[in-house]
């Protein structure tokens, strides 16, 4: 069952375990499932899988233990749902009506902040999930401290000359560098972002190939897919150092496929096994493969010319005999 911290929730907003100040109005109450809405900004998935199942039975068997956090919503009739998206999908599987919240008058900031957290308290989380988590509160606390949020119910997060991409690196216990990756992330089609999470392109490479312009993006799955061909973190940063704006299909396939491009320039080539008792019987012993493959090309084509009719008349290039041992 998802068990929601409501003092992790209070320290990702506050940057201390503390209670909310006194101008953070919360209340709780019962309210009907029809008039609790999820988040426009909710980037997640509820899934339907063993854990939801889990979950389905035990509201069914004991309710729903933790109330959801919400807020009113501000352009229609009901509450927003900040965190407890998988808990009303769960009870509405389960049939209940009217589950148990916590109201909180907060602003669009921390409501970004609240979802991201709790989202991010998740056990197990894809990777584009926890990049948009990543997004969501970095871009949160960036308009908080930019002073763009004026509401006044929070103290500031972090120190006031820190980066918002440092307040979460040091919420999460990574390197600021990790939460750059992630957040670049988002900037990648989500059909390129569902390869990272399903691991076939990986994580670096999609951090060089979300620098492209999304036209140029997609051209690049076009030919991932046609050509079914897996690409690493140098192929990827060659891609964004190399390809013009608005690169087409042809100039990605050029750099990704270079040796079909060579191939196709080069005249096809014959290869023709020489016995060695052949070899031996009918060739000087200082003739090369080479020697022996023009020869036998000739006799070939000179035969072909007087018995095969549908041959072109037009000899092969020469090509690297292979004698037999």
């Amino acid at each position: 069952m998802e068990h929601l911290k409501k003092e992790a929730l209070m320290a990702g907003l506050f940057g201390t375990a503390e209670p909310a100040s006194e101008n953070r109005a919360e209340s709780g109450k019962n309210v009907a499932v029809s008039q609790l809405h999820p988040s426009e900004q909710n980037h997640f998935r509820v899934e339907e899988d063993a854990a939801m199942e889990e979950l389905i039975a035990s509201i069914r068997s004991k309710g729903v233990l933790e109330p959801l956090l919400v807020r009113p919503c501000r352009e229609q009739e009901g509450y927003e749902i900040l965190s407890g998206h998988r808990r009303r999908y769960a009870a509405i599987q389960a049939g209940l009506q009217v589950l148990p919240v916590i109201v909180m008058e907060v602003s669009d900031e921390d409501r970004d902040i609240i979802l991201a957290d709790s989202n991010l308290q998740r056990p197990h989380i894809r990777i584009s999930e926890k990049a948009w988590a990543i997004r969501l509160k970095y871009d949160a606390i960036k308009r908080k401290t930019n002073g763009e949020f004026v509401s006044g119910t929070l103290r500031p997060l972090g120190s006031p000359n820190q980066k918002s991409s440092e307040i979460i690196a040091e919420q999460m216990g990574v390197g600021k560098e990790t939460i750059k990756r992630y957040i670049r992330l988002t900037h990648l089609i989500q059909p390129l972002l569902n390869l990272v999470d399903e691991g076939t392109l990986p994580l670096k490479a999609g951090v060089q190939v979300s620098y492209l312009t999304e036209p140029v993006q997609q051209h690049v799955l076009d030919v991932l897919e046609v050509e079914q061909m897996k690409l690493n973190e140098d192929l990827a940063k060659q891609l964004r150092e190399t390809l013009p704006e608005g690169a087409a299909v042809d100039e990605i396939f050029r750099l990704l496929k270079p040796e079909r491009e060579t191939a196709k320039q080069e005249v096809p080539k014959v290869r023709i096994k020489v016995d060695r008792k052949i070899r031996n019987t009918y060739f000087p012993k200082e003739y090369s493969d080479e020697e022996m493959q023009d020869i036998l090309i000739t006799l070939l084509d000179t035969w072909a010319r007087e018995h095969n009719p549908d041959y072109p008349g037009e000899m092969p290039g020469k090509a690297e005999a292979s004698a037999s041992e």
